[in-house]
């Protein structure tokens, strides 16, 4: 690990080397995009706990992804089936820069929901998908969350600038494909974090159990597997 931190993290070296998390509505696939390019997992490791590493080794940039299973902190009446997160880092190396990236998760073809709609909240944009049996949210930081870490020097590039409301609520694009929050340049110095979270139960009458399972910061995320 380059960008990420972790008491022996890595337990196994696996083939899976296209991210993705199986769900009962269908597959969600976690995208890297650079330069208008996108760019697959060179390495793929278990971690102590049932989460993945991938590593992105390139002459221009390294990446490093967690997919894991949050440790998360519900009051007794609300629970989800299953929940997983998704942390990106990405750094320029040395002498590069990287003029715009994306991050994605989107549904790979064959998915089974039927119904889908925005359901955001403060801090978080999230999306619904679900059919007769099941419910799942899809979430991920909102932009005015991330122009707020931006100030605190938490992850972001100092070039993201979104001055309008315009700008701040159309920054981040979510869909029926699912969300994809675009980067500003990246420089040389810079690392920037982008995560998604996924949570999906049985489809019950007002529960909002996926909804608070997605509204997670990557700390929160990364607990389980003691990395940060």
């Amino acid at each position: 690990m380059k960008l990420f931190r972790g008491e022996e993290a890595l337990i196994q070296e696996i083939d899976t080397l296209q991210p993705s998390i199986c769900t009962p509505l269908g597959t969600i696939e976690f995208l890297l995009s650079v330069s208008n390019e996108c760019y697959f997992p060179t390495d793929c490791f278990r971690l102590k706990q049932g989460g993945f590493f991938y590593q992105y080794q390139y002459e221009s940039f390294d990446c490093e992804l967690v997919i894991c299973k949050p440790k998360l902190d519900f009051a007794s009446q609300q629970a989800v089936e299953e929940c997983w997160g998704a942390v990106f880092r990405i750094k320029p190396n040395i002498n590069y820069s990287i003029s715009t990236c994306r991050f994605s998760a989107f549904w790979q073809e064959g998915y089974n929901w039927e119904d889908y709609g925005s359901n955001t909240g403060e801090d978080l944009e999230a999306i619904e998908y679900e059919n007769e049996n099941y419910r799942l949210h899809l979430g991920t930081q909102d932009a005015p969350l991330l122009i707020a870490r931006r100030d605190q020097g938490d992850m972001i590039p100092k070039s993201l600038c979104l001055n309008t409301d315009f700008e701040k609520y159309g920054f981040i694009i979510s869909s029926d494909k699912g969300i994809e929050v675009p980067m500003t340049p990246i420089d040389a110095e810079e690392t920037c974090q982008i995560h998604f979270v996924i949570a999906w139960n049985r489809n019950i009458e007002e529960d909002v159990s996926t909804w608070l399972a997605v509204d997670l910061t990557s700390k929160q995320i990364l607990k389980r597997e003691e990395i940060w």
